[in-house]
This record gives structure tokens, C-alpha cells and sequence, in this order.
């Protein structure tokens, strides 16, 4: 098949209809976590909480953290051990419970002890769904397809802040408990429906169940092309390479930091998360309504504005998702690096210079970078470093490198939760001068030190970290597909009997 076939390669309904399912489950991290913003702006929940304080307002932010960090090393274990999918459908059982417990909350320590284990729920998700995703996909398309995770997060989060803003024209608790109890939605609906989603089928060939495995990539990739010589040859190039890994891997933790090029995996993943909660986003993204309190906005204003703010990122991140597999990864994450650099230092200016001023025009275009910054955020790194961390791990080491990646990811995101309430009220807007050094870094080592993966399978990845690669590339091992049927087809036709394409044997 030539490069330009392979670029060309469509999702079929079948992948479309299981990749947007397993990212409802997304949805759940985003209502989880832009809920709380909103919920944390209400006059009745911080009446009902009274005295809630700064250090108890990080807290209830924050462990929610310290809950996914529990879940993310359970998904290690179970995404492995029991499947993707099975792993996905306890992580939506537990979300269930956690929003049962927050929306009846009666006082802190219950409710603090519900985003506890809504946080572990999330964290489950959070690894999982991204290594479905990027297994199913078609490696053309698989940065649009792994990155349906954060375009649901974000229409999560989009959703939570709405709901927020519609809970607030309430006078009773329901301006509170109802956001809390809407975390259960995207919980059920994913335990409704996991019966009818398929195992991935590299989870399947890692048990040797070779034939399910085919069967299930045979639904998801055999409409591409014009014969199955495609799903076929995928199939082969996965079965052989796993099988080899499995014959020269030790299964555990220490194969994670083993060899040269899994540490260098690992770095590589820890790097694009870290920088990924560097960036500033989630200090915003949490913390908006009192922004916007700072600039003079009141009663239902700083809601609404959350509400605008939350639709902005998705719809960016649809750009990217469409661009993606075409710009590559490696360059969209540094360029928008840079951009966030100068973008958060507009923020800062703006509000150093007009925040306790009169000047509305100066205040509006304020906002409009913080606007602006999540945009730019969604056009790189939102999606890329849920696509980028999967695909570079081997089958051997996938969930458990994803899960060193997102703990560093949470660990800065707690402390950016429990600190930065504090921060905002001792140094207010010179807290951004962090976030613009740290954009400025980032952007640096990524252009530096990253490799692109664009368009490669995941098998075919481990040759830019110098693994051996037992099969061809896609393109040659469907060739070789080809060439074989023809030859099979010639001597059957010369014997006079019918052809039907068989399972494909070692390549």
C-alpha cells in the first residue's frame, strides 16, 4: 500500500460508535472537575459550608487528586490483568457512588471523602480510555481517535459549567447538589452500555486469544481499502510483534526502567504530562470564578463567564483533532508551548496593570486572553498528551508507563490546587510569572528532545526508540498480504476451486 493510501485510511462506523462510547467515561473527568468551580461560586454551598476557608477550598480540590492517584495505580494493575474494558466499567461503578455521596453531602469531611473516590474513578478512566482508544484506532487516524478522551473532557467540563450557571439562579441547596449528583450521568449511561463494547484487540492477542482478537480488528478496520488485505496484514504485524515482545520482556514493574529505550519512553511520557499541568490550565480552569471576581464581576457574571470559558476549549479542540495526524505531534505541542508563554504574560500584565482600575475595556480584554489561553492550550497540548503517552509505550509497558505518566501529572496538579488559592490571595496576578517561565521550558524541550510518531502503528513505533521490530512496516506486510493472496489465488484458480481469504499466518 503506498504512503498515500495510508494517509487515506477511513474509520469505519463499527470504530466510530466504540471509540465515542469508551469516551463518555471522559465526560466523567470533565464534569468532575469543572463541577467543582462552579459549585465552589455558589452563595448556598458556601453558606452551607460556612467557614469555608482558602486551605479548605484547595483541600476540596485537591484531594479529588489524591483520590485519581489510587486509581491510576489500580488501572496499572487491571488494565493489564482484567482488560480495558472490564477496568472501564468498574471505574463507572465507582463514579456512580461518588456522586451519590457528594450530592448528599451533609457536611465537609463526607463531602471531601466523595471527591476522594470520585477522583479515584477518574483516575481509572483517565489512563484507561486513552490506551483503548489508541488501540483500536487506525495508525493514520489514531490521533483523532485517542483524542476523542480529551474532547470529551472537555465537553465535560464544558457541560459542568453550565449546569453550574443554570443551578445558580436556585435558592435552595439544589444550587449545590444538584451539579453533584449530575456526575452520576455519563457513569450509568457507560455501565448501561459496556456489555456491547468490544476488548481491545491487542489486550487479546497479549492473552493468546488470537482468534477474538481477529474478529474484533476484522469489525473495526475491514472497511479500509479495497480488499482485507489491510485488517489482515494489522493483525499479523500486531500478533508478531507481541508475541516477540512477550518472549524477550519480564512482566512487571522493573521492565518499565529496564532497558535504554524504555526509560527514555518513560521520560518522554512524564515530560509531556508534567508540562502538560505546567502549562497553568488546570490553576485556571479551577480557580476562573475567582479570577473574574478580581476584575469586579458579580452576582451570576463570574458563572456565565465560566460557562463561555468552557465552551471555548472544545471547540479549539476539534481543530486539532482534525489536524493532528497531519501536523504531527511534536510541533503542535511546542508552537503552542510558545504561544502560551506569550499569552499568559499578557494575562499577567493586564491584570497587574487595570485589575483594581476602573478600566473595563482593559478588563475585558483580560478575560479575553483567559479565553484565548485555553484555546491555544486545546490546540496542542489538550489532546496530545493523552495520544502521545500511550502510543510511544510498547504493548509490555503501556498501562503501566501511562500510569508514572498521569501520577506526575496529578501529583503537580495537587499541589497547584492546594497552593494556589493561597497564592492568588499573598501575591495575586505575579503568581502567572511561574506559568510563563514553565510554558517557555516546555516549549524548549519538546522541539529538543521529542520524536514524532505520526501515522506510524503502534508496533512500528519501537524503531524509533531502537527496539527490534520483528515484522515490516504496515505498508510492506500488507504487500506481502497481497502478493500472497495473488499467489493463492493463481494456483486455486488453476485447480478450479473457490477462494476465501484465510487468517493470516507469520509474515
Amino acid at each position: 500500500m503506498a504512503e498515500k493510501d495510508k494517509q487515506q485510511q477511513q474509520i469505519s462506523w463499527y470504530t466510530w460508535g466504540c471509540a465515542l462510547f469508551a469516551a463518555v467515561g471522559s465526560l466523567l473527568y470533565g464534569i468532575d472537575s469543572g463541577i467543582v468551580s462552579t459549585v465552589i461560586a455558589q452563595p448556598r454551598f458556601v453558606h452551607y459550608f460556612d467557614p469555608f476557608t482558602p486551605s479548605i477550598k484547595g483541600a476540596l480540590v485537591s484531594t479529588f487528586g489524591a483520590g485519581s492517584v489510587f486509581g491510576v495505580w489500580f488501572a496499572a494493575w487491571s488494565a493489564d490483568a482484567i482488560g480495558r474494558k472490564r477496568t472501564i466499567a468498574i471505574a463507572a461503578a465507582i463514579a456512580v457512588i461518588a456522586g451519590i455521596i457528594q450530592a448528599a453531602a451533609v457536611h465537609i469531611g463526607m463531602l471531601i471523602a466523595g471527591r476522594i473516590i470520585g477522583g479515584f474513578a477518574v483516575g481509572i478512566m483517565n489512563v484507561t480510555i486513552p490506551i483503548y482508544n489508541s488501540e483500536i484506532a487506525p495508525p493514520a487516524k489514531r490521533g483523532m481517535i485517542a483524542g476523542l478522551h480529551a474532547q470529551f473532557v472537555g465537553f465535560g467540563f464544558a457541560t459542568a459549567n453550565w449546569v453550574g450557571f443554570g443551578c445558580s439562579y436556585s435558592t435552595s441547596d439544589f444550587q449545590w447538589r444538584f451539579p453533584l449528583a449530575f456526575q452520576c450521568l455519563p457513569a450509568i449511561i457507560v455501565l448501561v452500555g459496556i456489555y456491547f463494547l468490544p476488548f481491545s484487540p491487542r489486550w487479546l492477542l497479549e492473552k493468546e486469544r488470537d482468534d477474538e482478537a481477529y474478529e474484533v480488528i476484522k469489525r473495526l478496520h475491514g472497511n479500509i481499502g479495497h480488499d482485507d488485505t489491510f485488517f489482515r496484514a494489522e493483525f499479523s504485524q500486531m500478533r508478531e510483534q507481541i508475541r516477540f515482545e512477550k518472549s524477550v520482556t519480564n512482566i512487571g514493574w522493573g521492565e518499565v526502567f529496564r532497558t535504554p529505550s524504555n526509560r527514555k519512553r518513560l521520560l518522554l511520557a512524564v515530560l509531556v504530562q508534567v508540562f502538560t499541568q505546567l502549562s497553568g490550565i488546570n490553576v485556571v480552569n479551577y480557580y476562573q470564578t475567582d479570577l473574574y471576581k478580581s476584575l469586579g464581576m458579580s452576582g451570576h457574571m463570574p458563572t456565565l463567564l465560566a460557562g463561555i470559558y468552557g465552551l471555548v476549549g472544545p471547540l479549539a479542540n476539534l481543530i486539532c483533532l482534525y489536524y493532528v495526524d497531519s501536523w504531527g505531534r511534536k510541533k503542535t505541542l511546542w508552537i503552542t508551548g510558545l504561544f502560551m508563554t506569550l499569552d499568559i504574560a499578557l494575562v499577567m500584565g493586564l491584570s497587574g496593570g487595570y485589575g483594581s482600575s476602573d478600566n473595563t475595556v482593559a478588563k475585558g480584554f483580560t478575560i479575553a486572553f483567559i479565553f484565548c489561553f485555553t484555546a491555544i492550550y486545546s490546540l496542542g497540548y489538550n489532546s496530545i498528551h493523552y495520544i502521545y503517552v500511550p502510543e510511544i509505550m510498547t504493548m509490555a509497558i503501556r498501562a503501566k508507563g501511562s500510569a508514572v505518566a498521569v501520577i506526575c501529572n496529578v501529583c503537580i496538579n495537587i499541589i497547584f490546587n492546594q497552593v494556589s488559592p493561597i497564592a492568588f490571595s499573598e501575591v495575586g496576578y505575579k503568581y502567572y510569572s511561574l506559568f510563563i517561565c514553565t510554558n517557555f521550558v516546555g516549549a524548549i524541550v519538546v522541539f529538543a528532545i521529542f520524536p514524532e510518531t505520526k501515522g506510524k502503528s503502534l508496533e512500528e513505533i519501537a524503531q524509533i526508540f531502537g527496539d527490534e521490530v520483528v515484522v515490516a512496516d504496515l505498508n510492506r506486510v500488507q504487500d506481502k498480504v497481497g502478493e500472497n493472496d495473488e499467489e493463492h489465488h493463481q494456483a486455486e484458480h488453476a485447480d478450479g476451486q473457490e477462494i476465501t481469504p484465510q487468517q493470516p499466518k507469520t509474515t
